[in-house]
């Protein structure tokens, strides 16, 4: 454990910039911190060399291992052996359980091969090194200066988003980061929103929401509004008003902006989005999960699962497809769902995993915990109905905000 020896985010001024609350995490971890600049700032292309043929007859979600990674191995090992991070027993404990876990999935998923293995270590290895780091600089300088990497990375993903837009406009027509999903994109501005309420970040706010209405995802929206509502009740009346104000003229001035002037492309959008047919089957994952249903009854998953990340392997000889909002036949990438996704993975280990969440949420939640209770809230919910955990830039950067969680918690109430 590390001592937080630097600031206490719960009493500094608040005067502090954001720029000035990044430029000391920047020189505390400087190659850490750039080297997530650089994967955030990614192309598409970059990670992905055949972009259109990636989901395409494959067995598991893979790795995409590149120099970006070993860049940030490289980085954050630096940090280990200087002690920035420092592994406490309880640390220990969680990584050798974790990994002890994800290797009994292994017994039955040998026949996929060495590439899957090394594809799940890498997996692994993004999230442990991501998670600790953003741990370490909440015990070092604070929950609030910790933030700041977040918010800047999402500043730079907001960009990358232009430029997707610019290539898909007339397409998909919703917005999101280059290297990611529409729902992973609007997850991380779900969060950066409501840490930028909650810091009364006014600029943050604004390209939030936007941003976030931009991704036309009703999950995150909605999960959006919950945590807000939640986090209010503990507001005075007069702020209660404020926010619910703020939040309502912005909604209003997207929605009239987009009716008229977005043109036929939006409007057919928003008519798509609110679709009653597409909600009442949740686009589709109500058929999803009845397959999963079925599968599990079929007694086709293993006691310790069928092997982590390797869902993909089980639609694919199960054949699973739906027709999509567009009438187009498709088979899905994955189950829709952490819990479907781990528990078939991971078989009846996954309920540690479970736990943990379940647990995190629930002592956030009952001692005021923010915005730690913010992340673990909205990663439960809206893995489990976006399942975005589990591309590259994807994992970077929930692990990144796990991390800054956990760390908001342990340093706070342990």
């Amino acid at each position: 454990m590390i001592v937080n020896n630097e600031i206490n985010d719960n009493h500094s001024n608040q005067s502090v910039s954001l720029w000035e609350r990044f430029s000391k995490c920047l020189k505390l971890a400087p190659f850490p911190i750039f080297s997530l600049v650089a994967y955030m700032s990614l192309r598409s292309t970059q990670i992905f060399p055949d972009e259109g043929a990636i989901f395409i007859n494959k067995l598991w979600h893979e790795a995409f291992l590149g120099w970006y990674d070993l860049l940030l191995i490289f980085s954050i090992g630096i940090c280990f052996l200087s002690g920035l991070i420092l592994i406490d027993k309880q640390d220990f404990l969680f990584i050798v359980t974790l990994t002890f876990i994800i290797s009994l999935s292994f017994f039955d998923a040998l026949e996929l091969g060495d590439r899957y293995i090394i594809d799940t270590l890498v997996y692994l290895l993004r999230f442990i090194l991501v998670f600790y780091l953003a741990k370490g600089l909440v015990y070092r300088l604070g929950a609030q200066t910790s933030e700041s990497v977040l918010i800047v990375l999402f500043i730079i993903l907001v960009l990358s988003s232009i430029f997707v837009a610019q290539q898909q406009l007339g397409e998909l027509n919703r917005i999101y980061a280059a290297g990611m999903t529409v729902a992973s994109s609007s997850q991380v501005a779900s969060i950066v929103c409501l840490i930028a309420l909650m810091r009364k970040y006014k600029l943050i706010i604004v390209i939030s929401i936007i941003y976030l209405f931009l991704t036309f995802s009703r999950t995150s929206v909605l999960v959006s509004l919950i945590l807000f509502l939640i986090y209010s009740r503990k507001l005075s009346l007069a702020k209660k008003i404020k926010y619910y104000t703020i939040i309502a003229i912005l909604t209003s001035i997207f929605v009239v902006i987009l009716l008229n002037y977005g043109g036929d492309l939006y409007t057919s959008l928003i008519a798509n989005r609110t679709n009653i047919d597409e909600i009442s089957t949740l686009n589709s994952r109500e058929f999803i999960w009845d397959n999963a249903l079925r599968l599990l009854q079929s007694e086709r998953i293993p006691i310790l699962g069928i092997g982590f990340n390797a869902t993909p392997s089980l639609i694919k000889s199960a054949n699973i497809v739906f027709v999509d909002s567009y009438g187009q036949l498709q088979s899905p990438e994955h189950f829709h769902n952490i819990f479907i996704e781990y528990g078939f993975g991971l078989g009846i280990f996954s309920l540690f995993i479970f736990y943990y969440m379940f647990k995190r949420v629930w002592q956030t939640f009952k001692n005021n915990c923010y915005p730690a209770f913010f992340i673990f809230a909205s990663f439960l919910i809206c893995q489990s109905a976006d399942f975005t955990f589990y591309q590259p830039k994807q994992v970077i950067i929930w692990s990144l905000m796990l991390g800054l969680a956990e760390g908001q918690w342990r340093s706070e109430h342990e």
